[in-house]
């Protein structure tokens, strides 16, 4: 197959997801679209249509480990893999044009210019967090404005393609065989922080390149900021990831986000 996209469900109706299955749907090279229900989606099951398999968790295994479940059935069957949110829609002909430039470049892992459901840009390319990257936009949004602007790249020219540290989970088109190579995703992440070690682990092999001419919309909810059951997701996964890569000292993180910051281009406005 082309292409194989997997969804992770949690207690999503068929409303909730049908502007993206059917983007995807519309997209000749996606041969494959997954479900996995880590609970709630039942009905999935009962879609019968033959680009649509359906896969029941045996438990709420979160968001990594549940593309797990898809990536490990599929990824010998694909030559690219796209992990996507059920939130996400785009025109036609946006994944076949990841596809083609994939192909013809040998990109091994692309993503996407990314928007709101108002239009307005996502600032999904970032560097590798430090520990005040992800507490201090937290906790203490004021100070968080300023750092925003050098970790998530708010000055680069998006008008661009361009190599980057981190991109964002929601939309991430990747070679199956790098997929295979890295084992997917870290399951100990229960949710949050997955796509960014993910990421880290694939610079090891690849560049992770920004791909401005195809934009995708993606609604976004920010969970962690309305839920305390999620907040508190997002801050053991944090402490998982910081003791797993370092607080403080990590060469690697600091060797990237030099080399992103040297080489991103910048908007001639600023």
């Amino acid at each position: 197959m082309q292409i194989v996209s997997s969804i992770v469900l949690y207690h999503h109706t068929h409303s909730d997801i049908e502007p993206t299955l059917a983007s995807l749907l519309s997209e000749e090279t996606v041969e494959k679209i997954v479900l996995v229900d880590n609970g709630g989606a039942e009905w999935a099951a009962h879609l019968n249509h033959p680009r649509v398999d359906y896969i029941r968790a045996k438990y709420n295994c979160g968001f990594g480990a549940g593309h797990n479940i898809a990536i490990k059935k599929y990824f010998k069957k694909s030559d690219y893999f796209l992990i996507c949110n059920p939130d996400i829609r785009f025109q036609e002909g946006s994944v076949s044009a990841l596809y083609q430039v994939a192909k013809q470049n040998k990109y091994k892992f692309v993503s996407p210019s990314i928007v709101y459901s108002d239009g307005s840009k996502q600032f999904s390319c970032r560097l590798l967090p430090t520990p005040i990257n992800l507490f201090v936009r937290r906790f203490v949004p004021g100070l968080a404005k300023t750092l925003d602007r050098k970790y998530e790249l708010r000055n680069a020219d998006f008008s661009k393609n361009f190599t980057v540290p981190s991109v964002s989970g929601c939309f991430m088109f990747m070679e199956s065989d790098l997929l295979a190579r890295l084992e997917g995703f870290d399951d100990r992440y229960f949710m949050y922080m997955e796509d960014i070690d993910l990421c880290r682990r694939a610079l090891n092999y690849t560049d992770i390149v920004y791909y401005s001419d195809v934009t995708i919309t993606h609604l976004f909810k920010k969970g962690s900021y309305k839920s305390k059951y999620l907040l508190w997701q997002h801050v053991l996964s944090s402490i998982k990831y910081f003791n797993k890569w370092g607080w403080f000292f990590d060469p690697l993180r600091r060797s990237k986000n030099k080399e992103c910051l040297e080489s991103v281009p910048i908007r001639t406005d600023t």
